[in-house]
């Protein structure tokens, strides 16, 4: 949508973030509070809802929302595209996955794309997954553990068009279409993996699997429902006691720790698509850890975690205040 942003990728009118979730994110930045946290967190659906308000759950410590718009979805795919088709050298995203791109300007084989690195770094680290980690992790995130950042794209192709399924004995070759993905924990304090289908692109199955809630000592619970009318599929938990799945909708967003095992299910066609179909899933995911890559694993004591301006503000109090217009 090109009349929502400026060339830079920077917001122009609003129309990149639900509205909800955005007007509660400048009102916590602008007045720091227990009370405008809370309005923050009720639009991050998490494990310990109310059947009656929710009869599925989302595994512990797994949060979730619509954080995107569909204009929102639909600028970054075209921006994506653009840098896809540029001709710009590529590598793999990361060891596990084969397709998507890597989103830094100081890393060999990533796309230095101002308005991709703009929108990265300013409109989802600095205003979203920054301060939402912090609010969500207060006993997991202090001021220096989030500080850096590690952005890369991902797509996950369930067409039968040829038999490049996924092969564990078989790393070697870049054109296998990427299936699923094996149970694994991210080189981060905190991980935020935005769903960037737009609503016509349909698939089967490529849920998002966790594993029990990486704390032995975090009996919290939260029942708050989100504030608006958008809606995705969860499904029930697994083995697990605290454990789960989750299926993405466009524009959706999940966080949660780094240190949380986890996985993809198989994609496949959707159920209305024919054998000649594309079904893969895109998503945008970042990964935020200290410097140097410094992830930190043990919690904080109570008297030693952020207090809420340092969550929003910055440690030192001279974080800028965001607006998102």
């Amino acid at each position: 949508h090109p009349n929502s942003f400026q060339g830079d990728g920077k917001l122009v009118d609003g129309s990149f973030i639900n509205p909800v979730l955005s007007m509660a994110l400048e009102d916590a930045f602008s007045n720091p509070s227990e009370l405008m946290e809370a309005s923050v967190k009720s639009n991050w659906m998490n494990s310990n809802h109310d059947e009656e308000h929710h009869p599925t759950l989302l595994p512990k410590g797994v949060y979730a929302t619509q954080l995107l718009t569909p204009s929102g979805v639909s600028h970054i795919r075209t921006l994506l595209d653009m840098a896809t088709t540029s001709g710009i050298p590529t590598r793999r995203p990361n060891g596990m996955n084969r397709h998507g791109i890597i989103l830094d300007p100081n890393v060999d084989g990533a796309v230095p794309v101002k308005a991709l690195l703009n929108l990265v770094e300013e409109e989802l680290n600095n205003r979203v997954v920054r301060p939402v980690g912090r609010m969500l992790f207060p006993d997991r995130v202090g001021c220096e553990d989030d500080l850096s950042y590690f952005a890369f794209t991902i797509r996950y192709d369930g067409s039968e068009d040829d038999d490049n399924d996924n092969d564990d004995n078989d790393e070697s070759s870049t054109s296998k279409r990427d299936v699923k993905l094996k149970e694994h924990r991210d080189a981060s304090i905190v991980t935020l993996n935005i769903n960037l289908n737009l609503p016509e692109e349909g698939y089967t199955g490529s849920e998002v699997y966790f594993r029990d809630f990486p704390s032995a000592d975090d009996d919290s619970t939260d029942s708050s429902v989100p504030e608006n009318n958008y809606e995705w599929d969860v499904i029930s938990p697994g083995d697990d006691e605290n454990g789960g799945t989750v299926q993405f909708s466009p524009g959706m967003a999940i966080i949660h720790l780094g240190a949380h095992r986890h996985g993809s299910l198989p994609i496949s066609l959707s159920a209305d698509s024919d054998k000649n179909s594309s079904s893969k899933r895109y998503n945008l995911v970042i990964w935020l850890f200290g410097e140097d890559g410094d992830v930190r694993i043990a919690p904080y004591e109570k008297e030693d975690q952020m207090t809420v301006a340092e969550r929003w503000r910055g440690c030192n109090h001279t974080q800028e205040v965001f607006a998102f217009n």
